[in-house]
This record gives structure tokens, sequence and C-alpha cells, in this order.
């Protein structure tokens, strides 16, 4: 079958792209926890204290227990807004349209006659329909785990600041703090699914054509080779894997966390060998010419 060259991405410093969604997200979610954080403070300066110096000053809180017991369940309803979640979601689900988009023209680039598809027709599939939602699920049920998570943190510390009598300023750091810890925490789900979704479509596409189509590629690992790049990765950079195997090692570790690695599908012979071997070839030397320079 005829076949053309595979495609590489247009920024090589982060190969699997998501800038824009990973920044609309992050913002998203920060104005959302700024918000919350605000309110909380607020309710924390609208408690009436009383200095008491004994042995060591602490302050009295005049808050009922149920008073306080309503805060928190405030807190936890505003922390388990379903638009939180969504900020997120969105932009992963739009992720894994955009990695699909960039496989089926990949694709179409080295097996013209075996892969017909028109991304309309893809993406219109009940497949990929399928696809998706369990991607997007999979992720709400991660956020939904995230907001309970934060707002435990967040009681306890406010329970713990009124129980224990701490300074009321003391008590506000804190919370500033741990709103910091979790939009932190925000931030790298958001980067880590949005990057996820772009990679784990195309691997999703490429096997799907296998199957359905007999398109027989492999995957061709393309890392940053950046200073910050994980030897691990960089030692993948230009080698061909099954769809398994790339699956398979983002399992591993960390390897996911923070990775700006893609691949792109190759067309190989029965051998799985490359059939077009002069972007594969430059690739590999691109490598080689990062490794000499680590030496």
């Amino acid at each position: 079958m005829p076949t053309g060259e595979p495609t590489l991405p247009n920024h090589p410093g982060n190969p699997v792209g998501g800038t824009a969604l990973i920044k609309d997200a992050r913002k998203s979610v920060n104005n959302k926890l700024r918000a919350i954080r605000s309110w909380l403070l607020e309710q924390l300066e609208s408690i009436p204290t009383e200095r008491v110096t004994v042995n060591a000053s602490v302050y009295q809180y005049q808050i009922s227990a149920d008073r306080l017991a309503a805060i928190v369940d405030e807190l936890r309803r505003r922390l388990a807004d379903p638009e939180i979640a969504r900020a997120i979601v969105n932009r992963v689900r739009s992720g894994y349209e955009q990695g699909t988009a960039s496989t089926v023209v990949s694709l179409s680039a080295v097996a013209p006659e075996d892969y017909t598809r028109t991304l309309v027709a893809v993406l219109t599939s009940d497949r990929w329909q399928r696809r998706v939602a369990l991607v997007g699920s999979r992720v709400f049920e991660q956020m939904q785990g995230f907001s309970g998570e934060t707002a435990t943190d967040l009681s306890r510390v406010l329970m713990t600041g009124v129980e224990n009598g701490q300074n009321p300023r003391e008590v506000a750091k804190v919370i500033r703090e741990r709103f910091g810890v979790a939009r932190s925490r925000a931030e790298r789900i958001a980067r880590t699914e949005i990057t996820g979704a772009l990679r784990r479509a195309r691997w999703d596409e490429v096997e799907d054509a296998r199957i359905n189509l007999g398109v027989e590629t492999r995957l061709m690992h393309l890392s940053a080779l950046s200073p910050t790049t994980r030897a691990s990765h960089a030692a993948r950079h230009g080698n061909l894997y099954t769809v398994q195997e790339v699956r398979e090692w983002y399992t591993i570790g960390g390897e996911a966390i923070n990775c700006k690695c893609a691949q792109t599908p190759v067309a190989v012979d029965e051998k799985g060998n490359p059939v077009v071997t002069r972007v594969v070839d430059k690739v590999r030397a691109a490598k080689k010419r990062y490794q000499q320079a680590q030496d």
C-alpha cells in the first residue's frame, strides 16, 4: 500500500500540546477557588472573638456549634459545585477531540489508501462518542474526589482553629495556604488529564483503525528533549511501540505526570519496521545529538 511520511508536532519543545486548554482550565478553577476562599475568610472574620490570657494567649470564638456546622456544610456545598469539575472536564473533552483530529491527519498521511475516514465521520461515530464520554466521566469522578478532600482539609483547619482558640490571623493564614495547595493540585490534575486526553485520543484512533480498517502502524515516541526532560522519556524518542506497549508504559510510576511527550503513527511492514524512514531517522538523529550534549 502507498504510504507517506509521519507527521511531527508543530512545537517540538511541547510535542503533546494542550497549552491553551491547560491555561484556560487553570484560570477557571483558580477563579472559582478564589471566590470560595474569600467567602470562607469572610465567615471567619465575622465570628466575634475574645482574647484570653492565662499562661498563653488564646481566643474564645463566640459561635455556636450549629453555626460552625452550617459554615462547614456550606463550604462543602460550594466546593462540590459541578462547575469546578466541568472547568477541567470540558477542556479534557476538547483535548480528546484535538488529539483525534491530529491523528486523523496523521493516519491519512501515512496510509492514504486504507485510512479514508473524515474527521466529521469519526467525531460523530458511536465508538468515538462512547470513548470521549468515558474520558469525561473518569475525570469528573476524580474532581469530585478533589472537592471532597479539599472540603475536609479546610473544614479541619477551621474547626481546629476555633476549638483550640488559635489566633484568627493564624487560622486565616493556614486557610490561604491550604487553598494554595488545593489550587496547585487542581492545576496538576488539569495538566495531567488534558495532556493525557490528547495522547489517549491518538492511541484510541490508531487502535480503532488497526482493528476496523486493517491499518498497520506503530507509535513513534516524541519527547521534548529539553533540559527538564526525564532520561526515561528522552530514551524513548524515535522508538516505535504498539499502542498496548505505550499504554502500559504510562501506567508505571508517575510517567504521565508533567509529561509533554506525544506519539505519532508510523506505517510499518509485517516485521514492524517503518516503511518510510526519512522522518524516523531524523527524529532518532535528534535524540543522539541530545544525549551527546547531556554527557
